[in-house]
């Protein structure tokens, strides 16, 4: 693994998960033989059941295709079956809705530290919404710890798609804070990244 997929996890994080449940992952072109969408709920609820170890609340989970809905305090009992039951059915990809209800929980839960993990396969429907999304979060922060978007793709990832992630990872003009990172979801650790941090 390379270490550009490794994750730097901290005991205090709370973690938002972000599940795109648009049509198009469906697709079958993950490792197995598995749908998009497959494949990404065993990530998610493996992380559900690690971040259980040490979060007795568990993990918020959104999803969002045309829109977006909120999982809240997923925890280990019933990440199979609140995970399980997902399907990827939706028509549109609302990115920008996404972050900001990740950014909202945030501010609800008082949290300290979050990190949103999202995991998409496709292109946003609105890129300029997903950057002034970010810009506006980035600028609020104190502290650029304080929220994370850690970008997971899903699948082939479209040229386009991929070009337009690097920037906002590299290059997003505006930001008073770099807080986002991108990564493939098939190359992250999740159980290493995990023990490093119980062992912090």
């Amino acid at each position: 693994m390379s270490e550009a997929n490794q994750l730097e996890l901290n005991k205090g994080d709370n973690f938002i998960f972000a599940i795109d449940v648009s049509a198009s992952m469906g697709a079958k072109d993950c490792p197995g033989g598995l749908t998009r969408i497959e494949f990404l709920k065993e990530k998610v609820i493996l992380f559900a059941n690690e971040a259980s170890k040490w979060d007795e609340d568990g993990i918020d989970v959104l999803t969002f295709g045309h829109q977006v809905k909120v999982l809240p305090n997923v925890t280990a009992q019933v990440a199979a079956d609140t995970i399980g039951a997902l399907r990827a059915s939706e028509g549109s990809t609302d990115t920008a809705g996404a972050i900001a209800a990740a950014y909202k929980r945030h501010k609800e839960t008082k949290s300290e530290q979050t990190v949103l993990f999202l995991a998409t396969d496709g292109e946003p429907n609105d890129r300029e919404a997903v950057k002034a999304t970010i810009v506006k979060i980035a600028n609020e922060l104190k502290d650029e710890h304080e929220f994370a978007i850690s970008f997971l793709t899903v699948g082939v990832i479209a040229p386009g798609l991929d070009a337009f992630l690097t920037a906002l990872d590299d290059d997003l003009k505006g930001a008073k804070h770099d807080i986002v990172d991108v990564k493939r979801l098939e190359e992250v650790d999740f159980m290493a990244a995990f023990v490093g941090a119980l062992h912090d």
